[in-house]
């Protein structure tokens, strides 16, 4: 009985080792053990001829090596020489391993030609910058020469070495924007306050006074910058749409909203606008 790896049958049929097995198995026809290593699994070659012919592929003329062909009683009278010619069944791994060699060694050439073809390209990109350079630079010399030759003029003498900007005229919808800017409340420092009105400009007004309760009557809302922080202000509206005599405090921080209520209009003194500042500076600190 003879008896070849499966890879020795595959190649005779001309399919892959995978195919054969699979085939085998279709065939309920077992695989048989190497002699000398259990790991090689083999067919016999009437089980390959069967094969062959169920599948209609016909076997290839060339027969296999005695050294890879194992017959059953040479196998049990002559073991010497069998497991002498075990390492050849390995012949064809030993291929790949050095077909691998050869084209670790040609990437390597490749690469290094690579490199020298990248060198060899900057070192003709840096020429051709310096060539237009130095062409540049012979265009701008009689260029700059004319100008540090040519007097100057005396318009030029008498020109100004500044001109005033007229502020150019606003457009009307800028100025319906900025006539829609609340009025500004700033508390500088303890016993100076500005007023500043985007309609009637810097407002002259005692704080605390009757007539800074009366204007602030006439507001719907106004911005308030303390010492301790800063806020603005909006009446609130009832029901029906109308504005009441309440006003609340807000001020809007990395999309959050920190509110406090600031009573009636006539408690709106300058001491109790830098409370509430001041808290809500206190609420976005501790957030």
């Amino acid at each position: 009985m003879t008896l070849l790896p499966v890879a020795d049958g595959a190649r005779l049929l001309g399919i892959h080792p995978k195919t054969l097995c699979h085939w085998l198995k279709e065939a309920h026809v077992p695989l048989a053990t190497h002699p000398a290593d259990a790991r090689i699994k083999c067919v016999t070659q009437e089980h390959l001829q069967q094969v062959a012919s169920l599948h209609g592929r016909p076997l290839q003329s060339s027969v296999p090596s005695q050294a890879q062909a194992l017959s059953g009683p040479e196998k049990e009278t002559e073991p010497a020489s069998t497991a002498g010619s075990f390492p050849l069944s390995h012949m064809p791994e030993a291929d790949q391993i050095q077909r691998l060699a050869s084209l670790e060694i040609r990437m390597v050439t490749l690469q290094e030609q690579i490199a020298q073809l990248t060198l060899a390209l900057l070192k003709e990109r840096e020429r051709a910058v310096e060539h237009r350079l130095t062409a540049l630079e012979s265009l701008l010399q009689p260029l700059l020469g004319r100008q540090l030759a040519a007097p100057p003029t005396p318009e030029a003498e008498q020109e100004p070495p500044c001109t005033l900007r007229v502020p150019r005229p606003l457009h009307p919808v800028e100025q319906l924007a900025r006539s829609r800017r609340p009025p500004l409340i700033e508390d500088c420092a303890p016993g100076i306050d500005v007023i500043i009105s985007s309609q009637e400009g810097e407002v002259h007004l005692q704080p605390d006074s009757r007539a800074w309760f009366d204007w602030l009557a006439t507001l719907s809302s106004f911005r308030f910058v303390g010492q301790g922080g800063r806020f603005t202000a909006h009446r609130g509206d009832n029901n029906h749409g109308h504005q009441t005599r309440f006003w609340s405090a807000s001020r809007c921080v990395r999309r959050h909203t920190y509110k406090h209520s600031l009573g009636v209009t006539e408690s709106l003194t300058i001491a109790s606008l830098e409370h509430i500042a001041a808290r809500l500076q206190s609420d976005i600190d501790a957030r």
